[in-house]
């Protein structure tokens, strides 16, 4: 007889049948965060932690780092609770900044570096933050930012000056001063002569980091220490990444996604890895990084086409245990396509594998990681936390009930859910959001994904289909298309409908394009579609200024109607991507001869 026969993955938790009682049942400790990393590394605090351009550091070097960045934040004011802004590229100063942060029981929310004044200004006054760390931002726009915010401070990292771990240069003592050079930050610490005696745990806010829903619009992502820390124990206790050989781990994702701050550089540093920062990721620094000799590569689909369009043939990649795809799904074509890749770069056992996981679950839903390998999974939900797969047709526009929730079985496609210490605390002053996020049941708190899929009886995760539309551009920057079409919808009284679609491209990997069709008695014309273009890239209408410079389409394309799918209003994308083709950034039509 079986011993699992309800067939029920939230009941049975297939995933946990060859896991010990403890990995079932993790004991979190209510620490914060880096208490957790000065325990963990006391074996090993003389190897290096850290491999960020020309700069290295060990585990020693990155908590008496962070520490002498807590006395200089101290000194400037940021108390316990306060959340500080940082607008860094992916980097030491960055990972250095949230740790000491951490340390004085601070939030710490990484923002895009792409992000506009007007942006920063708002995330600034909705966070109330007391200090804004900047990257290489001229003194006129800080100060027109220091007039419009409450900070008291602004620091700027000069970009000359990445790959240097000093920050004791010459600091003017002078509190009317609020422009500070992030590299005087070392004296500034000199100041401050009390102790740091923060008593923080578990359950105090750590991040702020962001998601995007189906209509784009980022939502902030409250993390605890706690939520941190769990994910790091789930995966742990799944992959058992402590006994995978890879010694140095290559993080290709910006520091804002969970994926990028906390899957990838944390889950590096907890155990005890190098970890590889790769803040200026693109076409042109490929060969740069992988010459760093990475084991474990963290990724997305972008990151491995970039990979295999521009890295040297000559290049040995035969210490590259795996390659792990987050952000998006890695098709099963893609990943022959990757496997052909290593073998032709010396590497015949890499293991590519996808990962599924939300800003909401500390992006980590399930692992493929230390697990047998099914290419078409993402690989198998996390030990500790259960999984429950509800019907997708259900409303995700107001809370859920439990009279609603029927779980699916085995093998039957539905949305999956996750609950766990993991999940979220909250979305930031969004009451509202949350509640429609998460929902009870059997006694259990759920967060709704969003992905579509099914589990099968050894707890593999298969997604389907997302409720969002979006894809990944070479730099690891998310573009999500129903955002772009929403602003873009009210650009022009003579617009009738929008469709933003995405396609692929030489340099960027992927663009997006828009079509329009137009009001009656509008004709198409390339006047139209100049003037068009002409608002979008200069911002004329006050709406697109809410897109940074990679959102904006690469063209515009003129179509009589939209199509629909059967028996619906919503717009059938496949039918505009399939009928046309993209060669060097030229749409070419196939069949709809409505195109202009």
């Amino acid at each position: 007889m079986k011993k699992y026969m309800t067939g029920y993955p939230n009941v049975d938790l297939p995933q946990s049948k060859k896991s010990t009682f403890f990995e079932k049942n993790p004991i979190i400790p209510s620490m914060d965060t880096i208490t957790i990393l000065k325990l963990l590394s006391r074996k090993f605090r003389q190897l290096q932690a850290i491999d960020c351009n020309e700069l290295n550091a060990s585990y020693q070097e990155l908590i008496d780092d962070s520490h002498q960045l807590a006395k200089a934040y101290k000194e400037l004011g940021v108390r316990k609770g306060d959340i500080v802004t940082i607008s860094l590229p992916s980097n030491y100063q960055a990972i250095s900044s949230f740790l000491a942060l951490n340390e004085l029981g601070a939030v710490t929310t990484f923002i895009d570096t792409f992000s506009s004044k007007d942006d920063v200004i708002k995330y600034l006054n909705n966070y109330e933050s007391p200090i804004f760390i900047n990257y290489n931002t001229r003194a006129e726009e800080n100060n027109e930012i220091f007039s419009k915010t409450g900070v008291k401070y602004i620091i700027t990292l000069d970009s000359a000056n990445t790959n240097s771990r000093d920050v004791n240069n010459d600091y003017k003592e002078n509190k009317s001063d609020i422009l500070i050079d992030y590299h005087t930050l070392g004296s500034i610490a000199d100041y401050q002569k009390n102790p740091i005696f923060a008593i923080n745990n578990g359950n105090d806010n750590s991040l702020i980091l962001y998601t995007s829903g189906s209509t784009g619009q980022p939502k902030s992502v409250v993390l605890t220490n706690k939520n941190i820390l769990a994910a790091q124990m789930y995966a742990g206790n799944t992959s058992h990444t402590e006994n995978i050989t890879g010694t140095k781990t290559m993080t290709c994702v910006p520091l804002r996604y969970p994926y990028g701050m906390v899957t990838s550089l944390l889950t590096s540093l907890l155990w005890g890895k190098t970890a590889i920062m790769t803040p200026d990721w693109d076409s042109n620094t490929v060969n740069y990084y992988y010459q760093k000799n990475p084991n474990i590569i963290f990724g997305s689909p972008a990151v491995l086409e970039l990979s295999m369009r521009f890295l040297n043939p000559e290049q040995n990649l035969s210490q590259v245990s795996h390659f792990i795809s987050g952000g998006d799904f890695l098709t099963l074509g893609m990943a022959d396509r990757g496997y052909d890749f290593f073998k032709k770069h010396n590497n015949t056992t890499v293991e590519i594998g996808n990962g599924c996981g939300n800003a909401e679950t500390v992006s980590i839903g399930s692992t493929p990681v230390g697990v047998p390998l099914k290419q078409t999974t993402a690989g198998k939900i996390l030990v500790g936390s259960t999984p429950l797969v509800i019907d997708s047709e259900l409303p995700d526009d107001k809370p859920l009930n439990e009279y609603q929730i029927s779980p699916k079985k085995y093998n039957e496609v539905g949305e999956l859910c996750i609950s766990g210490a993991h999940v979220f605390k909250e979305y930031f002053k969004d009451e509202q959001s949350t509640a429609k996020a998460k929902f009870n049941y059997k006694g259990k708190t759920y967060f709704r994904t969003g992905t579509l899929g099914y589990i099968d009886e050894d707890g593999y995760f298969t997604p389907t289909n997302r409720k969002s539309r979006f894809y990944i551009r070479c730099t690891g920057h998310k573009v999500y298309l129903d955002n772009v079409q929403s602003i873009l919808s009210t650009i022009d009284e003579r617009i009738a409908d929008v469709a933003a679609v995405q396609f692929p491209d030489n340099d960027e990997l992927f663009i997006n394009k828009l079509f329009i069709t137009l009001k009656p008695g509008i004709d198409p014309s390339d006047e139209l579609k100049t003037e068009l273009m002409d608002k979008i890239y200069n911002n004329i209408d006050g709406n697109i200024s809410k897109l940074k410079e990679y959102e904006k389409p690469k063209d515009i394309i003129f179509i009589d109607e939209m199509p629909r799918k059967a028996g619906t209003e919503k717009i059938d994308y496949e039918i505009l991507k399939n009928n046309y083709e993209c060669s060097n950034g030229i749409s070419k039509v196939l069949i709809n001869k409505n195109v202009r």
